[in-house]
């Protein structure tokens, strides 16, 4: 009887003793970033059959558990990928509508100073200060176009920066799981059947977790405790065989811009997965990019544009102070800038067509070779696409369409497979500058006296340039200049809102779901200390019998004596 009350008392302390070092673990990691609380789960031992009946023998470990609930893991990661990819988007969103907005950046001040200067040249078409303000501030305006074109282009680096950091945090992440994985799975062989690496489990956990920051993950239990790990629409990324490298590379055709991938393994053939992914920080970086930066750009390049080949032709039907035809009055607006895929053959031109400002658009195109040779050209922004025919090296629009506004001709005859990105307004931003630099050769006036040159006061012409600040130019003849800009404006200014207003309403769907994981998982303080006082009693309990059953058995073996 006394072995058997020593063994029981025994196997309580043992228990108490792994109770109390859980607890202790508990308490040591309240702070450490991904860790489950964990508790210690007991079993009574099979009781002995006597002939008064079972008597019990005492308890054991049959587990060591975390806190830990999928379906709220799975919750918390979802919305970690949905703030983060709101978030982004918000954050770099915001930094065009400031620009956008801002009269320091902004090219509307500038502009409206380019025609009150204007103005003021026909007010006084023989006044000389009065032509090289305008001159002043026409590159004043040309340099504001400038500006946010590099700021815009310095943000595209940004973001080019952040795509590459993006995917190496994927990598080192896949990496980390899949050695985990095979730590967890050694863990979980048929000699520990039925245990699990709690602390390891904890640190995969935080791993995908933090994944789940930079991509949408989906995750698939599979044998020995391993998870497969996938990201974008089923792309596998973690399997029980090791990671998967995800790659980053340019476009083909678009050397600014960048596209994720995977390669084969075994033909190193680069497949993009761009248009799959989800969530994230690098699903934000790519909507930010595809949805408002390259729009921007591009209609920003679309006003320069416009407004330099408008102001170019009605410069053109003037007269100098000298009786001299009008130059243009800014430069940079000529060859249109062509890409060609890697292994085309054939070359192009493209230039803007001076005859058809009014049909420029915003949109960049892509310029397909089929056999024959066929040609059709593709509006990227909708992929709406216009056949084109061969006529005399140049190719044209077939009936009924048109093409936006510029002139393509042939060089190097293409072949079928031969592919070419034709960008019209994507930098010309930052091309235009002002081409004259002698005031006298502002052509403000509109006529010629054939004996002395321009008629005294002309300023038919310089009232034309003015009056083209009020001309619905823009946009298929629907906008002015200031009315193209401010649709530019409003149309970030919305989205930047709308990025905001969606990103606030994930905070706090996250927010809630990070209060629903910690209380599932996270370490209380308080209720650690209670418990630890509840096994420190029950152990001291213990120890007590084990007292008990020395002075039982002193007694019967004095007794024997």
């Amino acid at each position: 009887m006394p072995s058997g009350i020593l063994d029981t008392a025994v196997s309580g302390l043992n228990s108490l003793q792994r109770s109390l070092q859980t607890v202790s673990h508990n308490i040591a990691n309240a702070n450490t970033e991904g860790y489950s609380r964990q508790r210690v789960e007991l079993g009574t031992n099979a009781a002995q059959r006597t002939g008064a009946g079972f008597l019990g023998n005492g308890v054991h470990i049959t587990d060591i558990v975390r806190q830990y609930d999928e379906f709220t893991s799975r919750q918390l990661r979802s919305s970690q990928s949905t703030f983060n990819d709101s978030d982004q988007y918000y954050v770099m969103a915001e930094q065009v509508d400031n620009l956008m907005a801002s009269p320091d950046t902004s090219v509307m001040p500038a502009m409206k100073q380019f025609f009150n200067a204007m103005n003021d040249v026909a007010n006084d078409p023989a006044s000389i200060p009065a032509r090289q303000t305008l001159l002043s501030e026409a590159t004043n305006l040309t340099g504001r176009f400038a500006t946010m074109q590099n700021r815009l282009k310095e943000l595209r680096t940004q973001l080019n920066q952040g795509m590459s950091g993006a995917v190496q945090k994927i990598n080192n992440y896949a990496k980390s799981i899949a050695d985990l994985n095979k730590k967890i799975s050694e863990q979980s062989s048929n000699a520990n059947v039925g245990y699990k690496a709690n602390d390891l489990l904890d640190q995969r956990d935080l791993l995908i977790s933090k994944l789940s920051k930079v991509v949408d993950v989906s995750v698939v239990p599979g044998g020995n405790n391993v998870l497969n790990v996938f990201i974008g629409q089923g792309q596998p990324l973690v399997l029980s065989n090791g990671a998967m490298a995800v790659s980053v590379q340019q476009s083909p055709l678009d050397s600014e811009k960048l596209e994720i991938g995977v390669k084969d393994p075994s033909t190193g053939a680069f497949a993009d997965i761009t248009p799959q992914l989800s969530g994230g920080k690098l699903s934000g970086l790519i909507r930010f990019r595809d949805d408002l930066l390259t729009p921007a750009q591009q209609s920003l390049g679309q006003l320069a544009a416009s407004f330099a080949m408008t102001m170019n032709q009605q410069h053109a039907a003037g007269f100098d102070l000298d009786g001299n035809a009008g130059s243009d009055l800014f430069s940079g607006i000529g060859a249109v800038p062509v890409q060609a895929s890697a292994g085309s053959t054939g070359s192009i031109s493209v230039s803007f067509d001076s005859s058809a400002t009014g049909l420029i658009d915003s949109s960049d195109y892509q310029l397909s070779v089929g056999t024959g040779p066929s040609y059709s050209l593709k509006r990227l922004s909708d992929n709406s696409v216009i056949s084109l025919s061969n006529v005399a090296g140049n190719l044209v629009a077939t009936p009924p369409n048109t093409l936006p506004g510029i002139q393509i001709s042939i060089g190097t005859a293409p072949v079928a497979g031969d592919e070419f990105l034709i960008r019209p307004t994507y930098s010309a931003a930052d091309s235009i500058g002002v081409a004259l630099t002698d005031p006298r050769k502002i052509a403000a006036a509109s006529s010629l006296n054939s004996a002395s040159g321009p008629l005294p006061g002309d300023n038919r012409n310089a009232l034309a340039l003015a009056g083209l600040e009020q001309q619905k130019i823009m946009l298929n003849g629907t906008a002015s200049f200031k009315g193209q800009f401010t649709q530019l404006v409003t149309d970030v200014g919305n989205k930047t809102h709308s990025a905001k207003v969606g990103r606030s309403a994930q905070e706090v769907l996250l927010n809630n779901a990070k209060e629903q994981m910690s209380t599932i998982s996270g370490v209380n303080l308080d209720q650690e200390a209670a418990d630890l006082i509840k096994l420190q009693q029950a152990y001291q309990a213990s120890a007590q019998s084990i007292a008990t059953t020395k002075t039982i058995f002193d007694t019967l073996i004095n007794a024997v004596r």
